[in-house]
């Protein structure tokens, strides 16, 4: 539905607007959830966003251990349909340039058998959970994230992989604390989130984010001053979280 004169989320500008889904709905099988939550966006803001929208749907839904997931599965169809449009060729040839070889191994790292899987551009996916993050804010606290203050996002394996000067402030300041409070979930474990914000400055928030209750990210929202050229903010600044 379209409205006139309305904030963007993501943006601030005022014009006309329509109601920009967070997450995307197109992770959801039908019926569709009633309590799916939605965000006002530009037509410039909101046009850019379905080709990555289409990309994370992809990317998570053929991840290991997601592939059998009750919405997945109800969903499957119609993501084979979208591949199939005259208009799908570019994410098509996409999505065959990025199968590679790979080893399944056990959680100990014991090799099972060699297969075949999907090499997933993380800008792309990490660009759609920076933007649910935007939304999420905006959301909660009923207004842009302003300006001075940039979003960013990655993936649990990519927090996995800071080094521990870095991981273990993160664990004891904000992850811990966040994890130890239920989640807010969003269909059938298709989308859940836990969120803080710090006691100091509200506009630094800390959101993680769960797909199919197993592809897990990290979102936050910093003052741009305490970003260092590589974007991982998460290490540059010390976060107070109630608690």
């Amino acid at each position: 539905m379209r409205k006139k004169n309305q904030e963007c989320a993501y943006c601030g500008s005022i014009g006309k607007v329509t109601m920009d889904h967070i997450p995307p709905k197109l992770l959801f099988s039908r019926p569709l959830p009633n309590d799916l939550i939605t965000v006002p966006a530009c037509d410039k803001c909101h046009g850019e966003t379905s080709k990555d929208d289409e990309y994370l749907r992809l990317a998570l839904q053929m991840r290991d251990g997601i592939a059998e997931h009750p919405d997945v599965i109800k969903s499957r169809p119609t993501l084979l349909r979208s591949l199939e449009k005259p208009e799908a060729v570019g994410m098509r040839n996409s999505v065959l340039g990025s199968i590679v070889g790979a080893e399944l191994c056990t959680p100990s790292g014991l090799f099972i058998k060699d297969i075949l899987a999907m090499k997933t551009r993380m800008d792309r996916v990490d660009r759609v959970v920076a933007r649910i993050t935007r939304g999420l804010f905006y959301r909660y606290k009923g207004y842009i994230v302003p300006r001075g203050y940039d979003v960013v996002a990655g993936s649990k394996e990519a927090v996995d992989k800071l080094p521990p000067d870095m991981r273990n402030p993160l664990d004891e300041g904000v992850l811990n604390r966040l994890l130890a409070v239920p989640a807010f979930c969003i269909g059938n474990g298709v989308f859940s989130y836990r969120f803080g914000t710090d006691k100091c400055d509200a506009n630094i928030t800390c959101w993680i984010l769960c797909f199919y209750e197993q592809a897990g990210f990290l979102g936050m929202t910093f003052p741009i001053s305490c970003l260092n050229p590589s974007g991982a903010a998460w290490h540059t600044i010390t976060t107070n979280l109630p608690g």
